[in-house]
């Protein structure tokens, strides 16, 4: 099931109304919540979108599309916006790796692409009754990645991997149709992909943020403390300065709203436990021993163990 709303105005506002109101592992939201609420800004768009191709746009260039999608029984909001009329861009900001993403951004593209067409009388008519072709936004897209586990600066994840095909087994052929779809993820921790981070001032920043947030995180026992000082620090270190400003006390509450005690407890011990598991399972890789056997000992999963670099 996927709910979308399209808005050229007033989007960053209406994303935190919605942070506040979802009710799933509020750790998967708080970095999601702030990456939508801060690029879910047209002028903030354009730069990503700049960051990314090198192709520049002005902010009345980009119209806003929010999404609201249920994957897995979990919701949550997905960046979309719509370039110069020409490209419609999907982002994804991620805490977790997740290689189905081609999967779900073929799903997003689907209803995204039916929504632009019933929203314009006139599409929609030449998309049911008219012979010739129907000009649509060309797809583009890319994840964001700022989990803990070590990741690559940049991975292409294939659409064909969930049709059991690689590299080697995948026909040239169109005799009976091809459907191909590649996701660029980019890992947007502190320290990584700096050439990328020097054409985007703001995505930088927000690594910093976040960056900060997980220093201080482990350093608070009280999770709003957490938030606050983080805030405040980035406010005073002039990293996105304006944006916490702005908006400081609605990130307060978007990444306070349900974390409580018992939950920041639990949540801290599942992902910084995590850290020390991984340097556990790096050892035992380093030694030779088999992934079976480091997924047995460790109790991390195949997918987890095979993203650590060693």
């Amino acid at each position: 099931m996927t709910i979308l709303k399209y808005e050229t105005e007033n989007a960053a506002n209406e994303t935190a109304t919605d942070m506040a109101s979802d009710t799933p592992s509020a750790n998967k939201k708080i970095k999601d919540g702030v990456f939508r609420l801060l690029f879910g800004k047209p002028e903030n768009a354009a730069e990503l979108y700049y960051t990314l191709t090198g192709i520049k746009c002005t902010p009345d260039e980009v119209q806003i599309m929010t999404i609201t999608t249920v994957v897995s029984g979990e919701m949550k909001n997905d960046l979309a916006f719509v370039v110069k009329d020409k490209v419609l861009f999907v982002g994804e900001h991620q805490s977790t790796p997740n290689k189905n993403m081609p999967i779900r951004i073929l799903m997003y593209l689907g209803q995204l692409y039916e929504k632009l067409i019933k929203m314009e009388k006139d599409r929609e008519e030449k998309f049911l009754y008219s012979t010739s072709i129907l000009k649509l936004p060309k797809p583009e897209f890319a994840v964001f990645y700022n989990g803990v586990t070590k990741k690559p600066e940049l991975e292409i994840l294939k659409l064909s991997a969930a049709f059991g095909e690689d590299e080697g087994t995948q026909k040239e052929d169109n005799s009976l149709g091809l459907l191909r779809l590649e996701v660029p993820v980019y890992n947007i921790n502190k320290g990584m992909n700096t050439e990328l981070f020097k054409k985007g001032e703001k995505l930088r920043q927000y690594s910093e943020f976040i960056a900060k947030l997980r220093e201080l995180q482990k350093a608070y026992k009280d999770y709003e403390t957490a938030v606050k000082k983080a805030v405040n620090y980035c406010i005073n270190n002039d990293i996105l300065s304006d944006f916490l400003r702005e908006n400081g006390g609605k990130i307060v509450s978007i990444l306070s709203t349900e974390y409580n005690a018992d939950t920041h407890k639990r949540v801290f011990a599942e992902e910084y436990a995590e850290e020390k598991v991984i340097e556990i399972a790096k050892t035992l890789l380093k030694i030779g021993d088999p992934i079976d056997k480091v997924i047995m000992v460790t109790g991390l999963s195949r997918e987890v163990i095979e993203g650590i670099q060693i």
